[in-house]
């Protein structure tokens, strides 16, 4: 149960879909890709990253609920609940997240899971479980200078329910990352940081790996 195997899933997979950002930016830098082969091949990837990042997540809490060990050693015990199955802490979720109460004895086992890492409810949806890690994974989750995960929401359901008011929402980033276009919202996570004068996707990345580690440790 320990914390160390999904940390190494995670960051596998995370070291995959930057060398699936590489190629594909690589092949349009080249010409080789057509604009909408560009969106197409990004918004993919975009979401494989959020999916990726959400089991990541479902597996921490789960494993926090049910009792683990850090990658240091450190032992977490099990929260003192009836209930610490996955199908209960999928319920829970589920209620936590849509501001819902918590009934004893109920499960979820369908076929809808929870947005485990929606950044806009996964602070009180680690409140309400109350695993003995929780504080430590609020500070991780709700860390204030790690933002990729809730630039990575934002875009992805941009880019799958578009409407004028989700580009808008994805055009306030262009502040901060430069981009030759701005046709769509997907093509934010190829704009430059005029800061830091890297790529919004790596950045991103990049971001859900520090997170990872902190969140494992």
């Amino acid at each position: 149960m320990a914390l160390t195997i999904p940390h190494i899933q995670i960051l596998g997979r995370l070291s995959r879909r930057r060398a699936q950002a590489d190629a594909i930016f690589l092949d349009y830098a080249n010409s080789t890709l057509k604009p909408w082969e560009l969106r197409f091949l990004s918004e993919s990837l975009l979401s494989n990253i959020w999916i990726d990042w959400n089991e990541f997540v479902k597996e921490i809490f789960n494993k926090s609920c049910n009792g683990t060990v850090t990658r240091r050693g450190t032992t977490i015990p099990a929260r003192a609940a009836a209930d610490n199955s996955p199908e209960r802490i999928c319920y829970e979720v589920k209620q936590f997240a849509s501001g819902n109460n918590v009934h004893a004895g109920r499960i979820y086992s369908g076929p809808h899971d929870p947005t485990w890492a929606n950044p806009d409810n996964i602070i009180k949806c680690i409140t309400g479980l109350a695993p003995a890690n929780a504080n430590t994974l609020k500070q991780v989750f709700g860390a204030g200078n790690l933002v990729g995960h809730r630039r990575i929401h934002l875009v992805r359901n941009a880019s799958a329910h578009k409407s004028r008011s989700n580009r808008a929402e994805v055009f306030r980033l262009h502040t901060i990352y430069r981009t030759k276009h701005f046709y769509d919202p997907i093509d934010i996570i190829w704009g430059i940081n005029t800061i830091t004068n890297s790529t919004a996707i790596f950045e991103w990345i990049s971001d859900l790996e520090i997170m990872a580690d902190l969140a494992t440790d």
